[in-house]
């Protein structure tokens, strides 16, 4: 579930601290952007993206395909072994894929096994239910919001909108052993870029839960809500910041 998020990107690729020609896998890959940005600051490395979407993996290999590295891009349910021989990466990146698991703590050993000794994990997690958007009345803005951050839509295994904060913990408690946290924060007084991608997220999510007769809100409401938030854009009362939590391990 890579983001097209360059500020992220720039933050792997340092945190990353890959060789020239080394190998990095990017768990939950989608369409490739965090994999190209690898690819054009080292354009010998061994690049690896598992994702389970085919439509995603089939960008990801156009947006690679002059990549003078070795490109291997693959569906994976990751909530299985992973496709990689022991000790055999120098690099492990992922972004907001953990919520998605039932299980994460047994993809971060996996993450573990497939490093080699002194291989890097960089792995990134929004926290959904910490999303600040102005625009709506209070109560209303609460309840959306809430309800995004708890939404589990058909597609996920399961759903933990607050697993940013939970990240450094679960990194800590892994064979991983953790050596960095930050927090990146996205922010926007326009309702454009990813500031409207996510807006748009949060709209078309829970208008699919309530249409499915589930979740916390109805339709109606997520309306009211989106139209207010359109308001507040024309009258510039719009805000929008997103906090996504980073943690830098590596395998001793």
């Amino acid at each position: 579930m890579s983001e097209t998020n360059e500020t992220l990107h720039d933050r792997f690729i340092e945190l990353a601290d890959l060789p020239a020609e080394g190998s990095v896998v990017d768990l939950g890959c989608g369409a490739g952007p965090a994999l190209a940005a690898f690819a054009q600051r080292h354009p010998k490395a061994r690049v690896i993206g598992f994702d389970r979407q085919a439509e995603s993996l089939a960008k990801a290999r156009e947006r690679l395909r002059n990549h003078s590295g070795s490109v291997q891009l693959a569906s994976a349910d990751l909530r299985e072994k992973l496709p990689l021989d022991d000790a055999s990466v120098d690099a492990v990146i992922s972004s907001n894929l953990l919520e998605c698991l039932p299980d994460p703590d047994a993809l971060l050993r996996e993450v573990w096994r497939v490093l080699r000794p002194g291989g890097r994990a960089v792995l990134s997690h929004s926290d959904f239910d910490a999303l600040v958007i102005s625009g709506a009345p209070i109560t209303l803005d609460r309840k959306i919001v809430h309800a995004f951050a708890d939404d589990a839509p058909p597609w996920m295994d399961s759903s933990d909108g607050r697993i940013g904060r939970k990240l450094p913990g679960l990194v800590q408690t892994s064979p991983l052993e953790r050596t960095h946290v930050e927090t990146l924060v996205t922010q926007s007084t326009e309702l454009a870029g990813h500031a409207a991608r996510r807006v748009g997220d949060i709209r078309g999510a829970l208008r699919a839960t309530a249409r499915r007769g589930l979740g916390r809100v109805d339709t109606v409401e997520v309306e009211e809500w989106f139209s207010a938030i359109q308001q507040a854009a024309i009258e510039g009362r719009f805000f929008f910041a997103e906090t996504a939590v980073v943690v830098a391990a590596h395998r001793v």
